[in-house]
């Protein structure tokens, strides 16, 4: 950001229903906790959508002052610089309709899940007994499962998105619909680590405290 231009703030279109397009504009429940608080800051901002893959990317090359949306990992640590969590959500496994839900102690022994994102490291440390196979985005996840040679059970996936996305037309009725997650996850706005114009803090004293601990 130089001077009065507007802050770039990076977001996923494909994330509802946490941030996605509609009627040409950007929408969702992140996307509405965060015109609160750039508004409260006075900051001037855009919206600007980019695929999965290319969010960490385009914020190390400059491309974007802020991501909208994401959860705090070691490896995230070393390179960005995270907010104040601005909602809670949390991973789960989708499991195929022919086979055990994935509730309370059931946990599957293959899931598939995108490799850009936290639940990797999570079901790791969570569940070392399972094995992970790793794809590009959500619905990779959820098609691999069903139609790979993978023999996986689950993708393993935002509970709140995955939800929507095996409610839709694409596969209704293909997946059981988990309860709950299998483990809580807050969701930050970040920036790069060294955050040269201290966007972080700026933006903490905006973010409401009850936003971190409250689940949808």
């Amino acid at each position: 950001m130089k001077g009065n231009a507007p802050l770039k703030i990076g977001f996923n279109p494909d994330f509802a229903p946490f941030s996605y397009m509609e009627d040409g504009k950007p929408a969702g429940i992140i996307i509405d906790r965060i015109n609160d608080v750039m508004n409260d800051a006075k900051l001037p901002y855009q919206f600007i959508p980019a695929g999965l893959t290319e969010l960490t990317q385009g914020l190390m090359a400059g491309d974007f002052d802020i991501l909208a949306t994401m959860a705090n990992t070691a490896d995230r640590l070393k390179i960005m610089a995270f907010s104040k969590p601005i909602i809670v959500s949390g991973g789960a496994w989708f499991v195929l309709i022919d086979r055990e839900p994935g509730d309370g102690d059931k946990v599957p022994d293959i899931v598939i899940t995108p490799k850009t994102g936290p639940l990797v490291s999570q079901v790791s440390a969570l569940y070392p007994e399972v094995k992970i196979i790793t794809c590009d985005d959500y619905d990779d996840a959820l098609r691999l499962t069903l139609y790979g040679n993978h023999n996986a059970a689950a993708a393993a996936l935002n509970w709140h998105v995955g939800r929507i996305m095996i409610e839709g037309e694409k596969y209704k009725g293909l997946f059981h619909i988990p309860k709950a997650p299998f483990k809580s996850m807050p969701l930050h706005m970040v920036t790069v680590r060294e955050d040269p114009l201290n966007i972080i803090e700026l933006l903490n004293n905006h973010i409401p405290d009850d936003w971190g601990p409250d689940p949808l």
